[in-house]
């Protein structure tokens, strides 16, 4: 063991372009985080703008070793936890409804651990559903379009996704749309999708149709309906999150008016978490909003290029949706702070201030990573084996030169 450690040499593996992503996200995340630490958001949360800030770096520098560390664990390993992952998930997400605590959020969607603290349970099962469904998909290839596979993987989807529905409808709704294209690219029968989709959507539309006349039926549905309601209906004279959100991006013009230098976060209860996009472009501009989400499409292409050149399906499919996960996330987070959607809660991946999201988004990227790191181990060696092959035949046609002569 001591020789082990002895011998540790810092090494960067996987593809240097999602590293690059991901550090220029922490940036923003810095710059960003430490510009909305005002008055009000310290007296809601607690502490001190800079108590708060050496908190939020030390989550920074926690999650990269994180990253770093699941990025050196050869992802095969991760498939082969997935059961046991699974079982995990549907007793958290149980405990979770039965004594999770309200919160300031008034959502029970929070456990306390001694000595840890606050812990959001859905964060972990996102990466333990994806990892599940991108081994199955993986071993059942062969007959992919059955009946059996669909309902193998469509019944643990739905189990943990109603679990997380009633408390957080916006993560459950998430977490479906990515196995659900994870089953598309993996070839699950369009007809069973298809079927599937169908009587998802009429649920929805009948629980918000009960929740519209019976919103007490579930502790959340006066806030959903809520908020369906001013998206759809919008009272722009009110002093509403989305309104000032909206303020906030309109003074921000192309260039913005310089960190440190927001007059509407302080209006924003959640400036530095669901609503920080609003405050980027504030301050930044459209031009920092553009290279922002031009950096989440970057992290888009390569993981799908990672996707391509995993060796297994197995690694195809947790890069595509672990990828499509964090991507997703971060498009919904900033169509609600653009009132293109409504307020869901959702963070900004790997900038928004917060310590289970930006650890569980580290997570997922690790294992991407790994995949990827993985894919340059193997095609290193069929380059090394083709140098082989190609040295052989020349010392061959070389002998023959010479028997000739």
């Amino acid at each position: 063991m001591a020789n082990k450690i002895k011998n540790f040499k810092f090494k960067i593996k996987g593809d240097k372009i999602i590293w690059m992503v991901f550090l220029l996200l922490m940036a923003i995340s810095c710059l960003e985080v430490y510009s909305t630490l005002g008055k009000t958001v310290y007296e809601k949360q607690g502490g001190t703008p800079i108590g708060m800030f050496t908190k939020h770096l030390f989550i920074l520098f926690l999650g990269t070793c994180v990253l770093y560390a699941v990025h050196h664990i050869k992802y095969t390993y991760f498939s082969r936890f997935a059961k046991m992952g699974l079982l995990f998930s549907f007793g958290i997400l149980i405990v979770t409804l039965l004594i999770g605590s309200l919160g300031d959020k008034a959502a029970a969607r929070w456990l306390t651990i001694p000595l840890i603290g606050q812990f959001q349970p859905s964060e972990i099962v996102k990466i333990v559903l994806i990892v599940y469904v991108a081994r199955g998909l993986a071993l059942y290839q062969d007959k992919i379009k059955t009946w059996d596979v669909f309902k193998k993987l469509i019944l643990v989807i739905g189990g943990i996704c109603i679990l997380i529905f009633p408390e957080n409808f916006s993560t459950a709704a998430i977490l479906f749309v990515i196995c659900f294209l994870m089953m598309f690219i993996g070839r699950i029968n369009l007809k069973y999708l298809g079927m599937i989709l169908l009587i998802v959507l009429i649920g929805m539309v009948s629980v918000f149709t009960v929740l519209q006349t019976k919103p007490d039926l579930l502790s959340r549905g006066g806030t959903w309906v809520n908020r369906i309601e001013e998206f759809r209906n919008p009272d722009k004279t009110a002093i509403t999150q989305s309104n000032q959100s909206q303020m906030a991006i309109a003074t921000g013009g192309f260039f913005g008016k310089f960190v440190g230098n927001t007059t509407q976060a302080r209006f924003l209860s959640e400036s530095h978490n669901d609503f920080i996009f609003a405050i980027i472009i504030e301050e930044g501009g459209v031009l920092l909003g553009i290279v922002v989400i031009a950096l989440y499409l970057i992290l888009l292409y390569r993981g799908i290029q990672v996707a391509r050149r995993s060796k297994g399906y197995f690694g195809a499919f947790c890069a595509i949706g672990l990828t499509i996960m964090i991507v997703f996330q971060a498009l919904i987070n900033m169509f609600v702070a653009t009132g293109l959607a409504p307020v869901t809660g959702q963070t900004l991946p790997f900038i928004s201030y917060g310590g289970t999201s930006f650890l569980f988004s580290c997570i997922a990227l690790g294992i991407v990573l790994s995949i990827s790191a993985e894919a340059d181990k193997a095609l290193e060696k069929a380059s090394l084996q083709q140098d082989v092959i190609e040295e052989e035949e020349v010392l061959e046609e070389n002998e023959s030169v010479e028997a000739v002569n």
